[in-house]
């Protein structure tokens, strides 16, 4: 079961796509959707970069967390903050007919409150009432250990709640048993520029939007040999 009611988009919205990177803490996954949003931008591509949390009421309450709430609290923030981010946020701006490009989105949900005990399927089944599907999902997978020396290099204010190596290792195992067609599984431990010349290699062939195919054919970059 995925969170998608439909994954068929291209008749709603012709020229917008939208792009979802997730993985765990460290994997690389915000470094990366930066990256594409500024290639497509570069590119003539109209794309807003956006991430969750959102900047809505809910998703600055979650970003303000010192401790973790109870699970059942902490869901009903995140479908709070997701909701009003796809209805302000991602559906207007895909009806504009721009690209979004999104750090985080609902698997985020299942695996990281999955990881506290919240079945992955009553997520999903919240989710479905109004989550819009994305074109395409990246989910960059690191090592537990890549992860934790990121965090610890990365972070200024030391560690996030969510970031514990325990709630990490569970984290990831959601990540690993979800089956979507929409996930491209990506090694997020290669260096930056080769990771992001895979992911445009791959939207070539994958991005439903004649736009987004048409520049990305006519750009001059490409990836190097991946075994």
């Amino acid at each position: 079961m995925t969170p998608w009611k439909t994954t068929n988009r291209s008749a709603v919205h012709p020229d917008g796509s939208f792009i979802v990177f997730e993985g765990i803490d460290g994997a690389g996954k915000s470094t990366q959707a930066k990256k594409l949003a500024e290639k497509l931008s570069e590119l003539g591509i109209p794309t807003l970069l956006t991430a969750e949390p959102s900047q809505s009421p809910a998703g600055r309450i979650i970003r303000s967390f010192k401790t973790r709430p109870d699970p059942g609290e902490e869901v009903r923030l995140f479908t709070e903050d997701r909701r009003h981010h796809v209805q302000q946020v991602i559906q207007p701006t895909l009806d504009a007919g721009r690209t979004v490009v999104c750090d985080r989105y609902v698997y985020s949900s299942v695996a990281y409150q999955g990881a506290r005990g919240i079945r992955p399927e009553e997520i999903i089944s919240v989710n479905r009432a109004f989550a819009i599907a994305p074109d395409v999902i990246f989910l960059l997978e690191v090592p537990i250990e890549v992860a934790l020396t990121r965090i610890g290099a990365g972070r200024r204010q030391g560690a996030s709640p969510f970031e514990a190596r325990e709630n990490l290792e569970s984290v990831a195992r959601i990540y690993r048993s979800l089956s979507d067609p929409l996930l491209q599984r990506l090694d997020g431990t290669a260096a930056v520029a080769e990771v992001h010349l895979r992911i445009v290699e791959l939207l070539r062939g994958l991005a439903h939007s004649a736009q987004l195919r048409r520049v990305l054919a006519s750009d001059g970059s490409s990836s190097p040999p991946f075994s």
